[in-house]
């Protein structure tokens, strides 16, 4: 009985006097103390308190904390992949120069590109569309052809090629092969739209645009799902089950075993890692951003092998300068892919910080693709078509 007393008086918060708790009335006092009870019981319950009792859960990180986490363990496990984590705390001292960083064979096969395409952007400012235009053409094609044999012996041979394995399109290796079928795709459209375009290449009008076709779809798709298996399982607890995280862990781990010859322990998580950093992020987005462009020239790739060569005579007859817009644009794509991807050397070296990069990859991008784009379309803006010619 006391101890229920003690009990209740204890939840309700009345205060229990010690001699009530522990010490036995004397009999005589028992009638007393049994009305002194029922009054002290009228006289608390004004005084009763609420016992909370809601349980609340820890709260959790917001994506923000958790990057910046993740990036923190990247940085710990791979200190100088700055493909991974962003070499935002290398001294200057210990970062080497542009001219360090590109010193290498595989970007001295592009930095003559590069300057062949400013050399077309002037033409295309200008709007000066002469021989001189036809046969910087031909160069920029042919640089680009040596440029996608550049990037298969780098892929074979592992020149320069990060060893950590990542996931998707940001994995080095996977990037690399990505690059070259790009740029094997928008060289070949060039070619093909050009007026320097041989007459043998229209035999293949149909399996080369069909591949280049499933490059360009490659090309948005690869970075999509890098993405979405991001977003399902990149912030996530050591509790959570493998199987429900990344639903399309299946196509980006095939890329990146595709890449990289085979891959041993496919069955390894750290093979396959789920997260991303935040400068892996910013990677995909950006490759993301490429792939919705590189959608645009599947149209042409698509009316080439349904519609061969009758169909870009006729288009050629009724808007005698197709052809020139055409291969200028293909080309302007040509350039954006190789300097993005000198970026993404220079970038790898800890040269220079992604943060500062992504800025200054627009700028180059504007002067490579944008602006020669926007102008070729007005000074040649009459004597083209921009949808009706799929259909003619």
């Amino acid at each position: 009985m006391r101890s229920a007393l003690i009990m209740f008086l204890s939840i309700t918060g009345t205060s229990m006097p010690m001699n009530m708790a522990f010490i036995a009335p004397p009999p005589t006092c028992i009638i007393h103390q049994q009305k002194q009870r029922r009054y002290k019981y009228r006289t608390s319950t004004t005084s009763t308190t609420t016992i909370n009792l809601s349980f609340s859960p820890p709260e959790k990180e917001n994506d923000q904390e958790v990057r910046t986490r993740i990036d923190e363990e990247l940085r710990k496990k791979y200190p100088d992949d700055y493909l991974i984590t962003d070499s935002l705390f290398l001294s200057s001292p210990e970062r080497p120069n542009i001219i360090e960083a590109i010193a290498n064979p595989r970007d001295l096969v592009a930095m003559p590109l590069i300057i062949v395409g400013l050399l077309i952007s002037i033409f295309n400012i200008t709007g000066t569309y002469n021989s001189l235009y036809v046969q910087l053409e031909s160069i920029a094609i042919s640089f680009g052809f040596i440029s996608v044999f550049a990037y298969l012996a780098q892929i074979l041979s592992g020149y320069n090629i990060s060893t950590n394995v990542r996931r998707g399109i940001i994995d080095d290796a996977t990037v690399n092969l990505y690059a070259a079928s790009y740029t094997g795709a928008v060289s070949w459209l060039a070619l093909r739209t050009s007026e320097a375009c041989p007459t043998w290449l229209s035999s293949f009008d149909f399996i080369l645009p069909i591949a280049s076709v499933g490059v360009f779809v490659f090309s948005l798709l690869a970075p999509f799902l890098t993405l979405v298996g991001a977003s399902s399982g990149s912030f996530h607890d050591d509790s959570t089950n493998n199987d429900t995280i990344a639903a399309p862990a299946y196509q980006y781990q095939s890329m990146v075993k595709f890449a990289r010859g085979g891959l041993d322990g496919d069955s390894n998580k750290e093979a396959f890692p789920p997260e991303l950093s935040p400068t892996e992020l910013l990677r995909a987005r950006g490759l993301l951003a490429i792939g919705v462009i590189g959608c645009v020239f599947a149209p042409d790739a698509l009316s080439f092998a349904l519609g061969g060569q009758e169909w870009w005579n006729r288009v050629s007859e009724l808007h005698p300068s197709q052809k020139t817009l055409e291969s200028t644009t293909s080309l302007c794509a040509l350039f954006s892919v190789e300097a993005s991807m000198i970026s993404h050397r220079v970038g790898k070296t800890g040269a220079v910080c992604y943060r500062d990069i992504v800025p200054a990859f627009v700028v180059v991008c504007s002067v490579l693709a944008i602006l020669p784009c926007i102008c070729a379309i007005h000074w040649l803006g009459n004597d083209v078509s921009y949808f009706s010619f799929y259909r003619e």
